[in-house]
């Protein structure tokens, strides 16, 4: 499915089981991004499972963020916890986890559990892509009228990210962290 945003398209493929597969857009990590890229999510696999679980963010943003390897072993405890490696091109550069808002009421909504994109990754735009893919794999998916996901008060990046992505405060906290909501319903990607 590809969604048309402002200025570029998306593609939401969790149907790709070959890391290498994918636009010649990015062949390696110091290639420049380009307008009109894709970014995918795909599953994670035996072939891509050791490659998420080394990408990291920034040493000032790990207090943002929990390392993969904590996202994988959540999908254990939480059956309902869908993972997916971040592609942009054959590369990997980032990783998104999703759970129901409430795992009782799936109707209320999905939560985007964990966002990153690795710190070589950073600074091309990739993380408002995936963020775009992320929402957009939740509405084609799940069917749901809104997407939450909360942030350190502190990561004001992220925050701005979110804003700008149609993202509002509710004025909830959970766990310390901000939590924010955006519908999706009557978007281009909603069922």
């Amino acid at each position: 499915m590809v969604v048309a945003t402002p200025s570029k398209s998306v593609t939401c493929r969790d149907d790709l089981q070959d890391p290498g597969t994918g636009n010649p857009f990015a062949t390696y990590a110091g290639q420049a991004y380009k307008d009109g890229m894709t970014v995918e999510l795909r599953p994670i696999t035996a072939e891509n499972f050791d490659a998420v679980l080394k990408l990291e963010v920034l040493p000032e943003q790990s207090d943002f963020v929990a390392p993969n390897v904590r996202g994988l072993a959540e999908t254990y405890i939480y059956p309902e916890a869908e993972p997916r490696a971040v592609y942009a091109g054959a590369d990997l550069v980032g990783f998104v986890l999703f759970h129901p808002i409430d795992r009782d009421r799936p109707a209320e909504g999905h939560c985007i559990v964990r966002l990153m994109i690795a710190r070589e990754f950073q600074g091309r735009g990739l993380g408002r892509e995936a963020l775009e893919a992320a929402v957009a794999w939740i509405a084609r998916e799940r069917g749901v009228d809104r997407v939450r996901l909360s942030v350190v008060p502190s990561n004001e990046k992220a925050r701005a990210l979110y804003r700008s992505a149609g993202f509002v405060e509710t004025g909830e906290l959970d766990d310390g962290e901000i939590v924010m909501v955006r519908s999706v319903r009557d978007t281009a990607f909603s069922r």
